[in-house]
């Protein structure tokens, strides 16, 4: 918003050191623990934002035979999952003791690929929503993660960069998995049972690369 970067820039003014990727002249790097839980976040953002368009589409065009209210209702069992998923997961990130955020983005990372290879290998509207649950709790707890640890690896002059950085990447993850799923669900068509297996599919195939990438960022070989 407006508002946010007028506030960064200010901040800016005031000395703040901005941060990247790599560092360099007068910027502060990302830590490796860090970079590796924007991996993880950025990872699961591309499911969230895919499955939130994917799904709208293919129940407009699966269920074209269904009243409006039908439609509405079967898109809402996905989003009461979603829902829930994101209340479940800041509850479970405000008790657990984050001293490995990294890991346990990584792990959330990893749940959600799990369940949208099921999703693909049994597919059908009910593994949609148990991938929404899922989805949410993992997103929810990784951005818990993510904030955690740039309190703590990065100094108090960049933190304000950071979380900057932080949330435009995922912005843009969160768009990039949307895109996907308007070209699986809305443009490109396929049998009803087809659709499900094959957005899955490639959304699952997504993941694992970025749960690759994530894995090979904290080991320092990215």
């Amino acid at each position: 918003s407006a508002n946010a970067t007028d506030e960064v820039r200010a901040l800016l003014a005031e000395g703040e050191v901005p941060v990247d990727t790599v560092g360099g002249r007068r910027r502060q790097a990302f830590p490796l623990a860090v970079t590796t839980t924007l991996w993880a976040n950025g990872s699961i953002r591309i499911e969230t934002g895919f499955l939130a368009l994917f799904i709208a589409f293919v129940i407009k065009s699966e269920y074209a035979d269904a009243s409006a209210f039908t439609q509405l209702l079967l898109l809402g069992v996905v989003g009461v999952a979603a829902g829930l998923g994101g209340f479940v997961g800041n509850a479970i990130g405000a008790r657990l003791p984050l001293s490995k955020p990294d890991q346990v983005s990584i792990a959330a990372l990893g749940a959600v690929v799990l369940t949208t290879l099921i999703a693909a290998l049994i597919p059908g509207l009910i593994t949609a929503a148990i991938v929404g649950l899922v989805g949410s709790t993992a997103s929810a707890l990784a951005k818990v993660c993510l904030d955690s640890v740039i309190q703590h690896e990065l100094p108090e002059a960049s933190r304000a960069s950071a979380f900057g950085v932080s949330e435009t990447a995922l912005q843009l993850s969160w768009v990039f998995g949307g895109v996907v799923g308007l070209l699986l669900g809305g443009v490109w068509t396929f049998g009803h049972d087809s659709v499900y297996t094959i957005g899955f599919a490639v959304i699952t195939l997504l993941l694992a690369i970025g749960m690759a990438q994530s894995w090979f960022v904290r080991r320092g070989r990215s």
